[in-house]
Formats: structure tokens, C-alpha cells, sequence
């Protein structure tokens, strides 16, 4: 039987990123009805629009290249090296981020009429840039904070930002009457306020070091580069639905649609939290893989999954009563799009529990191929569903993408790391210890 304190540890650690993750959801829960009444489902819509910008932008100025940290901090252990190549992948988005804000500058008015966004409204394309650097930046300190084993750190961080960004958020739409732009410049005030957080715990960590290696900036590239596909089939399937919807249906049913879409990431939520514990739970067994490290890995995998479906249903089960008692009634079309946006993140959740051991290979080019199939089949699925059957088309082919590459990744990681997944004898033993 595993220790009593590591028992413990392993409550405490998990306990603490649930939490967090449904802590935050509970916030955006309340303050989604709230913005509800004071920005219309059009001003939704473009709201969705500019966060969909924000997100693509984040791998193509990142070059995803902050990934090799994590995979590097279980194989390098000279401190002063880890350093090196830590302040190394951090130069890294200087130069795409010059680029993409020259872009912006001198197209904004031409990419804010292909996004359906106000052409006088077209400076927060160029803010944007800044909104996604921003964003990788303190990406990496929340992902240090979880391969650290530090939740304390997470909880605070994560819980300061949302905080802040909420009151600033309240204060903006409702006090100042700003709209969908008081939500975006909360986003923009926060994240400055936690760079700057960021850069001082990384110097306290002595992670900040003027030994930048080209080395390390090229392994980072090398790493991240195949991962830029991976990332925008992310995005294609996660937010070009709404661009869709707001093209062939209407910028109003896009703002519906992105209300219920919110309500179905609570998935998401619960599938963050599992993943900050995971990860590094099977890093650490797959660095020396063992019959018994198998049986954990499954064992923890079984589990996950069945409070993935728990948490599903009783998301399905709340929505009618949420939209009823907190969402204004112009958005109570939202609750057909609840559960099968539920049931795509689930089908995520299953993704990132096979996905980790693709990214321990390094075999990043195999996600690379899998992004293209995942990005091809969302497109055409989405044009096809919503001419069919409108906006809830793009809910169905989201569905049906997650769905679909889960299936693939299980199969490719099958073929390196068999794990036991039908020896269910030996998984509902309960002398194997599976904390990490």
C-alpha cells in the first residue's frame, strides 16, 4: 500500500488543481450571466472573434517552443544548463511577435472585415499581439509551477489573475459602460500586471540568465515548430466555429453559440486539472518504465476517465436550470450546444492522456500529420453540418474532430508503450502505488 504521507501528497496536489480549475469556473460561471445583461449577443460575437484571434496568434508568436521545458526539466539536471536553455526559449517570440505586429498594423482594417469585427474597432487587432505574448509568458509560469510540484504557487497565481481580472472586467462593462471592450482591456491590464509577476519569480528562481544558447533557441524551434500545426488544429476546431456560424448564420447566433459553448468547457476545466497531475506522473514512470509502472498509468487512467463521465452528466444535468435562473433570456438557445461541447472536451480529455506519451518522444511530427487530418476534417465538417443543420452543426463537428483524433493518438501510442488497458485484474488490485 502506498504511504500514508504520499497518500496524502497525492490529495493534496490533485485536490488543490480541481479546486483551482472549478474555483475558476464557478467565477466565470456567475460573471458570464452578469456580462449577459450588459453586451448584447452581437457584442458577444465579436468578443469571440478577437479571443479567437488571440488564440491562434499565441502558437505563431510563441513558436510553442516553451513545450521542450517541460519535457527537459526530467532529463537535464545541471541547474546552470536547465537555466541556460530556460532564458533561451524565452527569446524565442521576440522576432515572430515583431512580425505578426507589423502585420496587424498594416492589415488591420483587411483582417478585421474577414473576422467580422467593426472596422473602426480594428486597434484591438494590434493589441491582440501583445495580448498573445503576454499570455505565453505567463503560460510558462503556471507550467513551471505544476513539472515544480509547487500547486501552492499555481492555486495563487491563477486565483490572483482571475480575481483581478474579474473585478477589473465588473468594473469596466458595468461601472464604465465599455462593453465587449471593457472584457478585453481587463484582459490586456491583468496580463501586464503578470508578466511582470512572472519575470520576478523566474529571476528568484535564478532561471533568468544572460547565457542565451543558440543551441537551445534552435532545439526549442525544432520542438515547437511541428507543434504550430497541432496548436491551430486546436484552434480550427476550439474557435473558427464561431467564425463560421457568424459568416453563414449570423454575428447574434455566434454570440449564442459562445455562450453555450462556455457552459461545455466546465469539461475542459476538469481536464486541465487532470493534466497538471498527470503530466508529470508519467513522465516520471515512463523514465524508467517498469510492468507495475503500467498498471499505475492505467489504473490512473481508468479513474480519470470515469470522473470525466461523472462530470459530464452532471454538467448536462445543471445546464437547463443555469440558463434559466442566471443567463438572459436572449441566450437561452445556448443549452442545445451544452452537452455535445461536454462530450467533445471528453474526447479531448482521452487526447491528452495519450498525448502525453507522444510528446515524451519527442515525436512532435506525428502531431504535426495529425493536425492537418484534424484541421481538414473540422473545416469541411463545419461547412458541411452548419449548411445542413445551422449553428449546431459546428457543435457536431467539433464532437466528431475530438473524437477522431483521440481514436488516432490511442492507436499510434499503442504501438510503443502497450499498457495492460484489459488486465483488469491486475488494475483493481490495491497493493500497487500509483502517487507520484
Amino acid at each position: 500500500m502506498p504511504s500514508t504521507g504520499k497518500f496524502t501528497q497525492f490529495l493534496k496536489h490533485i485536490s488543490i488543481y480541481t479546486f483551482v480549475s472549478f474555483f475558476g469556473a464557478g467565477i466565470n460561471f456567475f460573471l458570464m450571466p452578469y456580462l449577459s445583461h450588459f453586451i448584447s449577443p452581437a457584442e458577444y460575437g465579436i468578443l469571440a472573434l478577437v479571443n479567437s484571434f488571440v488564440t491562434i496568434l499565441i502558437p505563431i508568436t510563441g513558436l510553442v517552443a516553451s513545450g521542450l521545458i517541460t519535457v527537459e526539466y526530467y532529463k537535464l539536471q545541471d541547474k546552470g544548463e536547465f537555466a541556460s536553455l530556460f532564458s533561451s526559449i524565452q527569446v524565442v517570440p521576440l522576432i515572430p511577435t515583431l512580425a505578426c505586429l507589423l502585420i496587424t498594423i498594416f492589415f488591420s482594417k483587411s483582417l478585421a472585415t474577414f473576422l467580422e469585427i467593426p472596422a473602426s474597432k480594428s486597434y484591438w487587432l494590434i493589441v491582440s499581439v501583445f495580448l498573445a505574448v503576454l499570455t505565453i509568458y505567463y503560460e510558462t509560469l503556471v507550467s513551471y509551477n505544476v513539472i515544480e510540484k509547487k500547486p501552492g504557487y499555481y492555486a495563487l497565481f491563477n486565483i490572483s489573475r482571475l480575481l483581478l481580472e474579474v473585478g477589473l472586467t465588473v468594473w469596466f462593462v458595468s461601472g464604465l459602460k465599455m462593453s465587449w471592450e471593457g472584457r478585453l482591456l481587463s484582459w490586456l491590464i491583468s496580463s501586464l500586471i503578470l508578466f511582470g509577476v512572472s519575470i520576478s519569480y523566474f529571476n528568484k528562481r535564478r532561471l533568468i540568465t544572460k547565457r542565451i544558447s543558440r543551441k537551445y533557441m534552435y532545439a526549442g524551434i525544432a520542438f515547437g515548430l511541428p507543434l504550430i500545426l497541432h496548436t491551430i488544429g486546436k484552434f480550427v476546431i476550439n474557435q473558427s466555429d464561431r467564425i463560421f456560424i457568424a459568416k453563414m448564420v449570423s454575428l447574434d447566433e455566434a454570440g449564442i453559440y459562445n455562450i453555450g459553448y462556455q457552459v461545455g468547457m466546465v469539461m475542459l476545466l476538469l481536464v486541465n486539472a487532470v493534466g497538471n497531475f498527470y503530466q508529470p506522473f508519467l513522465y516520471e514512470r515512463l523514465a524508467n518504465l517498469s510492468e507495475s509502472g503500467k498498471i499505475e498509468i492505467t489504473r490512473i487512467s481508468y479513474l480519470i476517465v470515469a470522473g470525466l463521465i461523472i462530470c459530464l452528466l452532471l454538467i448536462t444535468l445543471f445546464t437547463p436550470l443555469f440558463f434559466r435562473w442566471l443567463v438572459s433570456k436572449d441566450y437561452a438557445k445556448g443549452t442545445i450546444y451544452v452537452f455535445w461541447i461536454g462530450l467533445s472536451y471528453f474526447f479531448w480529455g482521452l487526447y491528452i492522456l495519450f498525448s502525453g506519451f507522444i510528446f515524451y518522444l519527442g515525436k512532435t511530427k506525428f502531431l504535426g500529420v495529425l493536425a492537418i487530418i484534424n484541421v481538414t476534417l473540422n473545416l469541411v465538417l463545419n461547412y458541411i453540418l452548419i449548411n445542413w443543420l445551422g449553428a449546431l452543426g459546428a457543435a457536431y463537428a467539433t464532437c466528431i474532430s475530438f473524437f477522431v483524433i483521440a481514436v488516432i493518438v490511442f492507436i499510434e501510442v499503442n504501438k510503443h508503450y502497450p499498457m495492460p488497458w484489459l488486465s483488469f485484474k491486475l488494475i483493481l488490485k490495491t497493493n500497487k502505488q500509483i502517487i507520484p
